[in-house]
């Protein structure tokens, strides 16, 4: 049977998993893009359609957390989006294939960027939020 390019890295990427004494994930946005919800940048992320927030944002609290928060409940800038985004998502096969990994002992970590929770709705333990939730 002839292997396809695709088929040789996934085939090569078992090797080194099985080879390996301590494997970490580190996991971003594109994980997650498959369940629904939208990243930042790239054709339809929420940056490239609503503009990026500038860095005063911490600023703009301090000078007035009321008229902040407010902003943030109406979902100015796309915010409402990936709320609805986050509140409609259900674990990918993604992240139950690293789920499956840790149960087997392949996996010792997920270090992940992403706020949604679906590495621990997927039944994943050994979770790092570099952002948190």
């Amino acid at each position: 049977m002839n292997e396809t390019g695709l088929d040789q890295a996934i085939g090569e990427a078992a090797r080194l998993i099985a080879g390996s004494r301590h494997v970490v994930a580190l996991v971003g946005a594109g994980l997650s893009a498959e369940s629904g919800i939208p990243t930042f940048r790239g054709p339809d992320g929420l940056w490239t359609k609503h503009g990026e927030p500038d860095l005063r944002d911490y600023d703009r609290f301090v000078e007035d957390p009321k008229r902040w928060w407010e902003q943030r409940i109406s979902g100015a800038g796309g915010l409402g989006e990936l709320v609805e985004a986050l509140n409609r998502a259900v674990p990918n096969d993604g992240h139950f294939a690293l789920r499956n990994l840790e149960e087997m002992g392949h996996l010792q970590h997920i270090i992940t960027q992403n706020i949604d929770n679906l590495h621990e709705v997927a039944g994943s333990v050994n979770i790092t939020e570099i952002h948190g939730n």
